[in-house]
């Protein structure tokens, strides 16, 4: 099989030569074209043999012209209509372009995107959310306008030569966690902008990323995706097995990101071996739970893929 026809397998539930394998990591590129970005990529994909180039997306949302983070409520009533042109998407599509140019057409390429309160606080500061949240009518026009323009910028994703995108919410996240939010503040601030986001990306393959620790799957289970991406390693997160019995989609982990870099080949290819008993080899993409540390050394990378393909 080629990559793309292995990845459509593994969306899909259809027969496979071994479930697909990635792993990705951060390369500072947002100070970059995008056009440089893009080699930067697929240079990590040849080197590694990934069966899907995972796309990093370090664009970041602007803030309305003259804020520096939001300091009142008025700051929030300032988010217009962006065009896409705007640098973050442009940058990004450029990416995508030359990316898609490169690797040409039986390499999945999949955009990684962040749900609306993130693409605001990833500028703002993640110390605004308390704020944000306590200024309900000022933040829902906020929202609304972000998503807005999220959907746009995915509409030109698609003709760009991109098939899915691995879209990171931390909706899912309890009080128990890291950012972590009640049932009403997920309702109010989060959920109705992400299913506009997933509707938008219809025609390519969505890869709900249920970011964090001490996720809650009821609250996601309905979303409209193709894929689920969780770090099924973390301490307050189910397991794979628990994941295959909650959903017969795709599921999407079975390595620990945390630390990777400082582990050995043994304990690696003994995880993923664990990671194929609990999911099984269909509908299933072996990938860390998260972002891999940049730092993380060719042996280990170089054992994620070699075991990946042993097990058939």
């Amino acid at each position: 099989m080629n990559k793309r026809e292995r990845f459509q397998a593994a969306v899909h539930g259809g027969e496979l030569d071994h479930p697909p394998c990635v792993v990705w990591v951060h390369f500072v590129t947002d100070a970059l074209p995008g056009e440089v970005a893009a080699q930067r990529h697929a240079t990590f994909l040849r080197t590694y043999d990934w069966d899907i180039s995972k796309v990093m997306h370090d664009y970041r949302y602007p803030l309305p012209e003259g804020l520096e983070t939001l300091n009142t409520p008025a700051d929030m009533l300032r988010f217009e209509r962006l065009p896409v042109t705007t640098a973050n998407f442009q940058q990004q599509l450029a990416l995508m372009r030359a990316l898609r140019k490169e690797l040409g057409p039986d390499v999945p390429i999949v955009d990684t995107f962040f749900d609306p309160f993130q693409q605001v606080i990833r500028t703002a500061g993640i110390s605004k959310s308390q704020f944000i949240y306590g200024n309900k009518r000022e933040a829902l026009h906020m929202l609304d306008v972000v998503t807005d323009n999220v959907c746009g910028y995915l509409h030109e994703l698609k003709n760009a030569g991109c098939d899915g995108v691995l879209y990171s919410i931390n909706g899912a996240i309890t009080p128990a966690g890291d950012r972590g939010v009640d049932e009403e503040t997920f309702e109010t601030f989060l959920k109705p902008f992400d299913q506009r986001v997933l509707e938008g990306m219809q025609g390519m393959t969505r890869i709900l990323h249920v970011h964090g620790t001490h996720v809650d799957m009821k609250r996601v289970l309905d979303y409209p995706c193709e894929v689920f991406s969780v770090s099924d390693r973390l301490k307050g997160n189910p397991s794979l097995a628990e994941l295959r019995a909650m959903t017969d989609k795709c599921l999407m982990g079975g390595i620990n990101e945390s630390k990777i870099q400082e582990r050995s080949i043994p304990e690696i290819r003994e995880e993923i071996w664990d990671a194929f008993k609990q999911a099984g080899k269909r509908k299933f993409i072996l990938s860390p739970g998260c972002t891999s540390a940049p730092q993380t050394p060719q042996h280990i990378l170089r054992t994620v893929k070699a075991t990946s393909v042993a097990l058939r």
